[in-house]
């Protein structure tokens, strides 16, 4: 059992790089977590959810005094071991008179705790079991949980992890003011570490925007980005960002595989896709400034998929953070629901739609439906 945060006991990983910004988040998810007993955070691979949970986690240690407790699940594989897993963190055995969800009621039933349950995507059905069985039992455990979906339980607080905030296109700010953005923060601090003497200048600065705006704000993509800069000048990088995915390939060695490079974070979110959400996924690639579900529905239909299935099938990869939702109001004060994806996960489904040979049929059929 590690104690290194205080005098609280927890097994919370120490980070080995410096956290940026996100001030607001993590005053946001201090505050769910006083009122809520199970907060999700969800969002698109990359977008920091673990960096985030962690960082969370360590601020408010002192306020569970049984303990803190983190357990990484990327690398598992099978649901069944999800119980184990956490025994395993807590560095309890099982018992063989006992299930393991036995055990672990037994241990938090009488325990003011928070348990941190990382990358639960890939085995939700089973984390969102062995969540709703400790919560129904133990009154005084908190739940953290990570994913790109949620659990969809009941007392669940679901919380969607934002990009960092990057400059607008027609921003004028002098450098001083550009580095208040937290994706500047992040690139400017990533790039240093593996070039020391790089600085934001008047020079560089408007290929520093670009490139955060490209990748739409996204940290694992502009920690990627960044790390190109001990090859590439910043004007280089920006210029190579058309094609992301083979340029966004350095990551750390010691990173999970999913977050070694850009393309390795998409694969894992695709695959985790039944062949009707991967088919929408990437026809939903054809609409560069985002769509309606009308647009949707008219365009992306097929003799697998039709204008129902678009609806059910889009709720999905919302649900997936693959797709992204935003309120428009229109000069008549009516709402309509617009829909978009993040650049980079635009750029993968439309490569992967390349691959398919549909791109043309589809194209043709945007065409159509805008002409109108």
């Amino acid at each position: 059992m590690k104690t290194h945060l205080h005098s609280i006991p927890n097994n919370l990983p120490l980070p080995l790089s410096s956290f940026i910004g996100r001030e607001r988040e993590i005053t946001e998810v201090k505050r769910l977590l006083t009122n809520a007993r199970l907060v999700t955070l969800t969002g698109a691979g990359g977008c920091g959810k673990t960096r985030l949970a962690l960082q969370v986690a360590m601020e408010v240690v002192d306020a569970f005094a049984d303990g803190t407790w983190w357990v990484e699940l990327a690398a598992l594989s099978d649901p069944m071991l999800v119980s184990q897993a956490v025994l395993k963190a807590l560095d309890l055995s099982e018992h063989p008179d006992c299930t393991p969800l036995e055990s672990l009621v037994d241990y938090f039933q009488s325990k003011h705790a928070l348990l941190v349950l990382d990358n639960c995507e890939h085995l939700i059905d089973a984390c969102a079991q062995l969540v709703t069985g400790l919560l129904q039992a133990c009154q005084h455990l908190t739940i953290l949980a990570t994913g790109r979906e949620a659990m969809n339980i009941d007392g669940e607080f679901v919380w969607i992890v934002p990009s960092l905030q990057v400059p607008s296109s027609n921003d004028q700010s002098p450098l001083f003011d550009l580095e208040t953005y937290d994706a500047i923060r992040l690139f400017i601090e990533r790039a240093t570490s593996v070039q020391s003497d790089f600085k934001l200048t008047k020079q560089n600065a408007i290929s520093v925007v670009q490139i955060c705006q490209r990748v739409d704000g996204i940290p694992l993509a502009i920690e990627l980005a960044a790390a190109c800069v001990k090859v590439l000048s910043v004007q280089q990088i920006a210029e190579r960002l058309d094609d992301a995915m083979r340029l966004l390939s350095a990551g750390k060695r010691t990173a999970p595989p999913r977050h070694q490079t850009l393309r390795a974070t998409m694969d894992w979110s695709y695959e985790l896709l039944n062949e009707l959400e991967k088919k929408l996924f990437r026809q939903l690639s054809v609409f560069a400034g985002g769509f309606t579900l009308a647009a949707a529905q008219a365009v992306c239909v097929s003799d697998r998929i039709d204008g129902d299935d678009v609806l059910e099938l889009l709720t999905h990869l919302i649900g997936k953070s693959l797709v992204l939702k935003q309120e428009q109001s229109d000069e008549a004060h009516n709402t309509e629901s617009r829909y978009h994806m993040l650049e980079p996960i635009r750029d993968y489904a439309r490569e992967k739609l390349a691959q398919t040979g549909d791109s043309k049929q589809l194209r043709d059929r945007h065409l159509d439906f805008f002409w109108r």
